[in-house]
This record gives C-alpha cells, structure tokens and sequence, in this order.
C-alpha cells in the first residue's frame, strides 16, 4: 500500500533527476536551491494530478470544512462570530474552489520546476503552504478538543483524542491515499522550511529556457489542467476512479470484511464531574475493564473517551491492519408504512442484474399546485318501508368542481428531461429483462420522491440513503450504477447514458 514515506523518496528521486539535468545544462545557481524547486514542484504537481482527477471529491472535502469553520466561528461570543454565515455561502461554491485549488496547486508546481518569475512564484508557494498549514492543523489540534468544546476554547483543551477531529482527514491526495491528519500537519510544517527559504532567497532559484518558453508553458500547462478538471467534474466520471465503490469492488464480501473488524481497548479518557480533572487510565491489558475499580462512578468519574487501536481482522489469530473505507457504511433503507425498513442486505444479496439510478439530489422545487375534485354534496331521504318500519337513505345531491391546493415537487425542466429520456426507458428494458430497477436518493429528498417520480413517470422504487454515501458512490447526478451478485460492474454520468439495447447487450 502506498504510503507518505515512499512517495516522499520517489518525489526526492525524480526531483534529484530533474536537478541533474538542470546542472549538466548550467543552468543552476544554488544545488539545494534547484533540488527543492524539482522536489516541491514534482510533489505539487503529482498532489494536483492525482485531485484533478476527482475535483468534485475535492469538493466534497472543502464541504466538510465549510461546515466545521461555520460551527466554530457560531459558538465565538466576539465580532469574529459573524463570520459564519459566510461559510454555507462558500460551500455553495465549492466545486468552483476545487478546481482553481487544483489548476492553482498544479501551476504553482510548474512555476516552480522552470523558475517563472521567481520572486511570485516564492510568494504564491509561501502562501499556499501556509494556507494548507492551517487547514491541516485545525484538523490534527480538534484532536485535543472536548466534542462539545469551541475550538478557540483553549482552556477546554485536553488529551488528543483521535475520534475527536472535526474532519477525519485532509484530503491532500484525494482518494489516492489517506493521511492521518497529524501526519498531514507535519508534513505541511516541514515544507513550511522550503518555502521560507525560496521567500527569503528568491534569486537562488534556477531559471530555464526563456522568459517567453517559460510563460507560455505556465499557460499551457494552466488551460491543460483546467480541461482537466472540467472533464473529470462535468462531462463525465473520474478517468482514474481511487474511490472504495470503483468499478470490480466486491461490495458484498469488502463490507462483511469491515463488519468483522474489531479494536482493542486500550484505556480510558476520564472526567470528574466535580472537579472536572481529567486523567488517562491505561489498562495492564488491551481489552480490559478495570479502571473503573480506581476511578469509581460514585467519586464522580465518567468515561471521555475511550483510547483504542486502529481497525483489524483476525486471519489465522494474526491481527491484519485495515482501513475502513465508506463500504462499511454503506445503508440502504426505503420507506414502507410510514417506516424506515433496512434493504441492504437485500441489495447485496441480489443474484443477478441490478440497475441502480443514483440521484443524490432531486433538483427542483416544492411549490403549491391547484387541483379541481369534484365535490359531491349528498341528501338523506327517509323512505317507509311498511306501517311500522322506516329507512334513510343517502342520494347525490349535486356535483361541482372543487379547487384544492397542496404541496408538490416541481422539478427542473433540464432534470426532467433527464429522467424522460434518458433514465426511464433503460429502467424500463431493465426491468422487463428481469432485473433488479431502483432508484437510490438523500434522506432529505426522499420526502419528494413520491411526488417526483409521479412527475416523471418513473415506476421504479425509490429507496434511501446517506448524503455522502450516494456522492462517493457516483459522482454524476443522476447515474448509473450497474451491479453483479454485490459485484460494481459499470458507472455511467448522466451525459453518456447508455441505450436500452447497448446496456442489456453488454451485460447478459
């Protein structure tokens, strides 16, 4: 498996490639000075690629960010508190942030490899990585914040606690590789010394070919990545797919893998409800339950936090590390008699074809439409069956047209269109060739999608999920998502859905 570390040294072996050539061409000033420009540049470079290939991910990531900076900036009691609704209104903007991020990260490490207008490009990587320092740190330092502490609250601060970080990591790689938000933290404080020294140095840096070579191939490279990312955000999926749903995952067997890993305990976080002294109690065994006899409840003491290991399995009584991907939350639930019934296992258990229709927003608008009923007024006759013996008996009266309002789900012209043409009639030769159709949306939208599919004529179930499962699963919306006895077989965005014909010839 990947790691920092390797990519690290190959980042360091292309760098020191690029330097020598740099040198046997004379064209250098300082050795550390080039050495580093190819280093960071390389990492830059390689960073930005690997996230141009996913920019909507990466948007994602910046969501989750938005959110955290809106609720710790909320809990301030100073001016710097109406800050907050700032952050949904960027969060609104967040694929347009991901992909200048992207093509800006990119460019920056180019500018750095040719030495385009040195004293810039020293500046732009200073503040660039200073930026990133402070996403990275406010992610590791909300290690050591209580959950129900602001992050400004220092005083509140307490013994790092992995479950604790507001985001779980940077996603400085993308989905290539995860770090571990203290490692990320590092990493950026460590290039924080190149960036001081190109800052502080700037015409040690090493120039190539001409100013004009230089800057048209600081353009080229700007309006290559930015088709870059516009293909893998908008026209089409991602062309290297690093996320845990890509097509060939076993679903089925990768999720009862991950249900069966387990962790030990390793201690306790513990708080006194009377002091409020907190203390670290490690247990003489993983897995052991003992701190209770020190630090006992009628004292006041309750548990913070637990301290554990990271996930494993248990092969052949070997503990075998593993990450638990989004495959392990992976639920799926649909609405039956005012009730929310889990089909997860029936989804993953399906034998054969299933056709999945992923739609992680339902784009449209609620709106009060009038419908006219008819509104029947009716009389009651009393009618003498004998001398004794009486009935009532109920006639139409008179019948006139009512208008009612109610509520309704109106969607998009464009969306509409989508699900007319292009979804319903695959969904439809789906189901008639014997597979399993349904329709995958959010919670929230899922109160609508009743009214939506009346709307557009969609006869397939519409069953639930959570918001950043359906955006993992597929980065189109809507999509496909072709499946196999729990096997992802084939994804398609909505601008290349496949024919009826095409989609049944492919998959027999």
């Amino acid at each position: 498996m990947t790691s920092l570390s390797s990519l690290l040294i190959q980042f360091a072996i292309v760098g020191a490639i690029f330097t020598a050539l740099t040198m046997w061409r004379k064209l250098h000033k300082n050795v550390l000075w080039t050495f580093l420009q190819h280093f960071c540049g390389v990492w830059f470079v390689f960073s930005g690629l690997v996230k141009a290939v996913d920019p909507i991910g990466t948007a994602y990531k910046m969501e989750d960010y938005f959110v955290q900076f809106e609720s710790t900036f909320e809990g301030l009691n100073n001016m710097f508190s109406g800050l907050a609704p700032l952050f949904p209104w960027l969060a609104g903007y967040s694929n347009g942030f991901s992909i200048f991020m992207i093509v800006f990260e990119i460019v920056l490490g180019v500018m750095l490899m040719v030495g385009f207008q040195r004293k810039l490009t020293a500046w732009l990587f200073f503040g660039i990585v200073v930026f990133f320092t402070v996403l990275t740190g406010f992610t590791f330092l909300t290690g050591y914040v209580p959950t129900e502490s602001n992050f400004f609250d220092f005083a509140k601060w307490g013994p790092y606690v992995k479950t604790q970080m507001r985001v779980t990591d940077c996603g400085c790689f993308g989905d290539f590789i995860k770090l571990d938000p203290r490692i990320s933290f590092f990493k950026d404080l460590g290039l924080m010394i190149p960036a001081f020294l190109f800052l502080f140095r700037s015409k040690w840096m090493h120039q190539l070919w001409t100013a004009g070579i230089r800057g048209w191939v600081v353009g080229g490279t700007t309006l290559a990545t930015l088709l870059l990312c516009y293909q893998n955000a908008y026209w089409n999926l991602p062309m290297v797919d690093f996320r845990p749903f890509k097509i060939g995952t076993n679903v089925r067997e990768r999720k009862e893998l991950e249900s069966s890993a387990k962790v030990d305990i390793l201690g306790w976080l513990l708080e006194n409800d009377s002091t409020k002294q907190v203390v670290t109690f490690m247990e003489p065994e993983p897995g052991k339950y003992t701190y209770f006899k020190t630090y006992t409840k009628a004292d006041g003491w309750k548990v913070k936090e637990q301290i554990k290991t990271d996930w494993y399995v248990l092969k052949d009584s070997v503990k075998t590390p593993i990450t638990k991907t989004k495959i392990s939350e992976f639920a799926i639930e649909k609405s039956q008699n005012g009730e929310n019934v889990k089909v997860t296992d029936e989804i993953l258990q399906e034998k054969g074809y299933s056709l999945m229709i992923v739609a992680y927003h339902l784009d449209g608008s609620k709106q009060t439409e009038t419908i006219i009923l008819q509104d029947t007024t009716w009389a009651t006759d009393t009618v003498r069956i004998n001398k004794d013996s009486f009935t009532l008996q109920q006639r139409v009266a008179s019948v006139e047209p009512k208008k009612v309002e109610r509520m309704t789900f109106i969607p998009t012209a464009e969306y509409d269109r989508l699900f007319r043409d292009g979804v319903n009639p695959v969904a439809q030769a789906a189901a008639k060739a014997g597979w399993k159709v349904y329709a995958l949306t959010t919670y929230g939208d899922s109160e609508v999608a009743a009214a939506f599919a009346q709307k557009v004529g969609a006869d397939y179930p519409f069953y639930k999920g959570d918001d950043k499962l359906l955006k993992t699963l597929l980065r189109a919306n809507p999509g496909f998502v072709v499946w196999k006895d729990g096997v992802v077989l084939d994804m398609y965005h909505h601008r290349h859905l496949p024919k009826a014909d095409a989609l049944l010839n492919k998959w027999k």
